[in-house]
């Protein structure tokens, strides 16, 4: 074989490595990491970055509570308060801008349930793995409540999702969910006794 040759078949035989070689991608954040960053954005109420660790399927959820507390009789007034919105903005958002702005207005409304999660200090502990989709992470939760201080060790339960691990549920989720369910727009006060 002439030495051109063997350059021009080391040159292909390279391009051909090359080009065969998968993308490097950056590495897609652990479970563990993706709960932390959660509870992070959570206990600095940072809606953006406790979205951008939900699953759609967690933010569908509160989409749906929002949806029917503007569809209900006292659903202007929640467009007004809670959301600034007209009823054509509200539908123009996504799941998770509306996840967003319902805690954005939760925070105005619900001082105190949201001043509970900035006294809260959350600190993954560790996953159990179930199959290869589903991740429950411990993690601690301590809160100093006006000098009392409870602790507790609860479970998230994370999913893969397009590659990426999402909140899917949690309890600080689950009061949330509640929180925006029982707001108090538009509502009449309780009757004197």
């Amino acid at each position: 074989m002439r030495p051109r040759t063997r350059i021009l078949l080391a040159a292909l035989a390279l391009a051909t490595l090359t080009a065969a070689a998968p993308e490097l991608t950056a590495a897609q954040p652990t479970p563990e990491e993706t709960a932390q960053r959660f509870f992070d954005g959570l206990s600095r109420l940072r809606w953006q970055q406790v979205s951008a660790q939900m699953h759609t399927e967690a933010l569908d959820e509160f989409h749906l509570i929002s949806r029917q507390l503007v569809e209900s009789l006292r659903g202007d007034s929640v467009l007004i308060q809670l959301y600034d919105a007209s009823r054509e903005e509200w539908a123009s958002w996504s799941s998770r801008e509306v996840f967003e702005r319902s805690m954005a207005g939760l925070t105005r409304f619900a001082r105190g349930l949201m001043e509970s999660q900035v006294m809260t200090d959350f600190r993954v502990l560790g996953t159990v793995p179930e199959g290869d989709t589903i991740r429950h992470i411990v993690y601690r939760e301590t809160t100093d409540h006006m000098g009392t201080v409870i602790v507790a060790a609860p479970t998230a339960m994370l999913v893969l999702e397009d590659g990426v691990w999402r909140v899917r549920e949690n309890a600080e989720l689950v009061v949330l969910k509640v929180a925006l369910r029982g707001i108090p727009i538009g509502r009449s006060p309780p009757a004197a006794r």
